[in-house]
């Protein structure tokens, strides 16, 4: 159900209200209005403070149409001018798991490269990063230029199947729509290629962690742990 804006009742126009509607001689009073003016009742005769009635747009409405209309002297703006408007909330949609997994997956990576990076000049061991090396470098340009190369390859034989294996398995083609249907293939293998390209970049953004420092941190991931914890529990190994 959607929500609505809705108003305060304030003792201008609760007056206005309990002097120009009574129930029953009045078609269709909103449910709110009714409240207001039985909740007006009980409490005058018990003598207590009568509990705060919020008015939605649809109230307003009718009282601007039944009651408030017809009285030259009293104007709507007027009665509920200074008074507290709600406004509606939007709905909070719950998270995708598989979207917090991931998220609380990368939390715990920065947080271990974060922990290798403070203590790198502490352990001899641990100076240099992986990461850090020519070699891991050298790896990775090699993985992007394979990537590209892969790429270009498969567009090229998709143009090329398009242009001239189509006119070999069918005959003779125009050479216009021959140019088309390659340029067809080619443009299909190029969005596929770049999908799966963007999902494989996605995945390697973040480097892998060691496998005994990854299945610790996701241990205190699991349990809750922050990322003073962590450090507390990688200070007492070392």
């Amino acid at each position: 159900m959607v929500q609505q804006l809705k108003i305060k009742v304030n003792d201008k126009l609760k007056d206005v209200v309990q002097t120009n509607v009574q129930l029953g001689s009045q078609p269709n009073i909103p449910p709110n209005i009714e409240t207001l003016l039985k909740s007006s009742t009980k409490h005058a005769k018990d003598k207590t403070k009568l509990p705060d009635i919020f008015l939605e747009i649809d109230d307003i409405k009718w009282l601007h149409a039944h009651v408030v209309g017809g009285l030259g002297d009293v104007f709507l703006h007027e009665l509920i001018s200074g008074e507290d408007i709600v406004l509606p909330e939007p709905e909070v949609l719950p998270r995708n798991p598989e979207l917090e997994a991931r998220i609380q997956r990368l939390k715990v990576q920065q947080m271990e490269r974060e922990y290798r990076s403070m203590t790198k000049n502490v352990d001899s061991v641990r100076v240099n990063h992986p990461e850090d090396t020519i070699s891991y470098q050298m790896k990775q340009i090699n993985r992007q230029l394979i990537a590209v190369v892969q790429f270009i390859v498969s567009v090229g034989a998709g143009f090329t199947f398009g242009f001239i294996g189509v006119e070999l398995i069918v005959g003779d083609l125009d050479f216009g729509f021959r140019l088309l249907l390659g340029v067809i293939c080619a443009l299909i293998i190029a969005l596929a290629e770049i999908y799966f390209l963007a999902k494989k970049l996605a995945d390697d953004l973040v480097p892998p962690l060691p496998p005994g420092e990854a299945g610790g941190l996701a241990t205190a991931s699991g349990g809750g742990g922050t990322k003073e914890n962590v450090v507390k529990g990688k200070s007492h190994q070392d």
